[in-house]
């Protein structure tokens, strides 16, 4: 297996299926057989799932991963990275914000057999909410005061790639089941020493976004200073060191 594609969902089965339409000619061209897309749903408040329908309900390459109950877009992240099978994971969003096309641009970087995390980076766009770019930079200013030890050019695009090796080191060991879940990728990137690459990619705003801002204001404070926590009380010890291949 080459690659797999995670894609956490909440309430997404009109717009999770027009993604699905749009990857799969990208995926099929690129690499043929040798990929699988990993689909990880939260219930909603009625304890309904997201459905398949379609052609891509019978699509063997489609694995389709349920919560128990809704625990946020970190934990299903984690959970559809853990059980993915490719040599490079990409986790990306249901509303195909950023064009798989731009994966291609990602693939050079894994050619060193490197741990190393690509990410995207967004790019402006003029429809894009005001308020939704004022909290997205406050989110920076605050991870940067409180988190990181390095400059993050953009820490929650929803766009990011992993060798499976890296995964398994860094992914079993997250705290955080919300969006911050990216932020603490990153503070234990630089905590280890292991190469992130950030490389710019198209962002389009898509309509009737998932996240609820009010609750980003109140909890991703909260689990910022959760991740400083969590360090200093011992919880992010890796179970392989940094250099050690897992599996060779």
């Amino acid at each position: 297996m080459r690659l797999s594609v995670i894609i956490p969902t909440y309430q997404e089965t009109t717009r999770l299926n027009i993604t699905l339409n749009e990857i799969m000619p990208f995926l099929d061209t690129h690499f043929n057989k040798s990929f699988e897309i990993i689909i990880v749903d939260d219930p909603n408040s009625q304890n309904g799932y997201t459905e398949l329908i379609g052609e891509n309900k019978n699509d063997s390459r489609i694995i389709f991963m349920k919560q128990d109950k809704r625990l946020g877009k970190g934990a299903a992240v984690k959970k559809g990275c853990l059980a993915g099978r490719g040599e490079i994971i990409l986790f990306m969003d249901a509303d195909h914000a950023t064009p798989v096309e731009e994966f291609k641009n990602f693939l050079p970087h894994f050619q060193n057999n490197l741990d190393i995390l690509v990410s995207g980076v967004r790019t402006y766009q003029d429809d894009e909410s005001k308020w939704r770019r004022v909290l997205g930079l406050t989110a920076q200013l605050f991870l940067h005061l409180v988190l990181y030890k390095k400059a993050v050019i953009d820490s929650q695009c929803g766009f990011k790639a992993f060798n499976k090796n890296l995964v398994q080191k860094i992914f079993p060991i997250l705290k955080i089941n919300g969006g911050m879940m990216d932020a603490e990728v990153i503070y234990l990137m630089h905590k280890y020493n292991y190469k992130i690459t950030f490389i710019p990619v198209t962002w389009n705003n898509k309509a009737d976004s998932k996240i609820n801002i009010l609750r980003c204001i109140v909890n991703d404070p909260i689990d910022i200073i959760s991740v400083r926590l969590f360090d200093l009380l011992g919880f992010y010890k890796l179970k392989y060191p940094t250099g050690v291949s897992i599996g060779s």
